[in-house]
């Protein structure tokens, strides 16, 4: 039996987020909307700044196959530090706008 897992993931300074959608279009789509949200945002010279200051959103499917094997592909974004609460916010009211769209 094989099972994927997609999901949306926030991490900061060891605090981590994350939002399960149905399936990888919705998740794709959420994904795209939230980088379109934070456009300008993102760091582009990932290889000069610290740990602390990034914020890491991605998009995640977790594939756990027979024998738990698992499989990972995860894309993902880099944001300064600054946006975590505003980013973190937008995620949680349109994530909880669109699941109550869907019930």
């Amino acid at each position: 039996m094989e099972a994927i897992l997609y999901s949306i993931e926030l991490l900061h300074r060891g605090k981590y987020e994350s939002w399960d959608f149905s399936d990888e279009r919705v998740r794709d789509a959420f994904f795209k909307k939230v980088k379109e949200r934070f456009a300008g945002k993102e760091i582009k010279d990932r290889n000069n700044v610290e740990d602390m200051a990034i914020v890491q959103l991605s998009a995640t499917n977790l594939q756990i196959k027979e024998k738990n094997e698992v499989s990972q592909v995860v894309p993902f974004e880099w944001y300064d530090y600054d946006v975590f609460g505003e980013m973190l916010a937008f995620i949680n009211r349109e994530y909880n706008k669109q699941n109550k769209s869907i019930s």
